[in-house]
């Protein structure tokens, strides 16, 4: 990741609000949120049922949100956005 690119992401029970370079989006997760963790670039969401949702902040201020089982197998494509537009 870029290191002069600063992201902030907030959840607020199912809300996740992303900010990047001024600009923000906001998402609705629509399951229970019971769980989250940070590793590096990405952020973990846990929601009942097992599935998570997985936002990766990528170069060129680039988001992606993806939502997998509980299993790691990817189900579908949640969030992408670029910031620098």
């Amino acid at each position: 990741m870029e290191s002069d690119v600063r992201w902030l992401l907030s959840l607020d029970g199912q809300e996740v609000q992303v900010f990047c370079d001024g600009k923000s989006r906001s998402y609705t997760i629509p399951e229970p949120v019971i769980d989250f963790k940070v590793e590096d670039e990405y952020v973990f969401i846990y929601v009942e049922g097992g599935n998570y949702y997985q936002f990766k902040f990528e170069l060129d201020m680039f988001l992606v949100g993806d939502i997998f089982d509980k299993n790691d197998e990817h189900l579908d494509t949640y969030a992408c956005h670029t910031f620098s537009d």
